[in-house]
């Protein structure tokens, strides 16, 4: 996640760097045809207008992005909340001689949060949550094609060998089912592809725009002509690229939704309510943007 310091220009550069290479070869190129070639002359405003069109077509693309976005940080703020309420109610019903055997679900839980995250951008279940896993259920984790549901199988499983009372295990079950409801939402977002036909026309209407204005600047210098465009097109596609990196919050970018800092957390939390050592620091962000 961007934090609100300075964005550095490199960044802003590797952004949409392909696509401002493109605009320069492709005026350029106009340029060249427009020597051999006497085109008719378009007015300013007929390109003023069509920019306008294209601001509104951005303007719902980042709006559905951000949509997308808020929505996976919605997700992941119920989680925080989910899981800090399921170690309190495992405490607050269990009895005391059954304290190690809640310690243990609460340190799978910490497992489980890690091995989301890890899923959501394609990762192998990190090495740090062996201490927190029976060495064959790390194993197996490693090796299973759904980690946190297996997890979460585990965590049922060691749920029936609490002396719960009916009411009780009803309160876990549904603390359980909202954390598993969010995991799948998580997925629903990783897995539902943005439209890619909208990509491709607003593209395509961008460059149709620039081919429009690089006949309206005709008269200019080549010079002037190429600065320009170049600086009309950058904020089009610096937008257009924020939208893209809004809309898939689960690829390990620095636009993402801050999961691995939001795991660490919750672990924080966890180990705080068990009373377990050591605690690990928070991650702090140490650049422009908290991972």
């Amino acid at each position: 996640m961007i934090l609100a310091n300075s964005i550095p220009v490199r960044y802003l550069f590797t952004t949409a760097k392909s696509e401002m290479m493109f605009v320069t070869i492709f005026t350029v190129v106009s340029i060249i045809i427009h020597k051999f070639v006497a085109f008719p002359e378009i007015p300013i405003s007929v390109s003023a207008l069509l920019g306008t069109a294209i601001s509104l077509i951005l303007s719902f693309r980042l709006a559905q992005a951000y949509d997308r976005w808020w929505e996976a940080r919605m997700i992941w703020g119920s989680m925080v909340n989910d899981s800090r309420s399921l170690i309190l109610q495992l405490q607050s019903f269990s009895k005391n001689s059954e304290k190690v055997h809640v310690e243990k679900m609460a340190k799978r839980h910490i497992a489980w949060v890690s091995a989301v995250a890890t899923m959501l951008r394609k990762q192998a279940l990190q090495e740090e949550m062996k201490s927190y896993l029976d060495p064959s259920e790390f194993t197996a984790a490693q090796e299973a094609g759904h980690a946190p549901l297996l997890l979460m199988k585990k965590q049922m499983e060691d749920l029936e060998a609490l002396g719960l009372s009916t009411y009780e295990k009803i309160q876990v079950d549904n603390t359980i089912v909202r954390l598993i409801a969010s995991m799948g939402q998580a997925e629903r977002i990783k897995n539902t592809v943005f439209p890619t036909e909208y990509q491709y026309y607003l593209h395509l209407t961008i460059y149709l725009f620039l081919g429009f204005i690089s006949i309206s600047l005709a008269n200019l210098g080549h010079d002037w002509e190429i600065a320009l465009i170049i600086v009309i097109a950058a904020p089009f596609f610096l937008l257009e690229k924020a939208a893209e990196h809004l809309q898939d919050p689960f690829e390990n970018r620095p636009t993402d939704i801050p999961i691995t800092a939001i795991s660490r957390n919750i672990e924080i939390n966890i180990l705080n309510l068990i009373e377990a050592e050591p605690v690990p620091e928070a991650i702090i962000a140490d650049d422009y943007y908290l991972n």
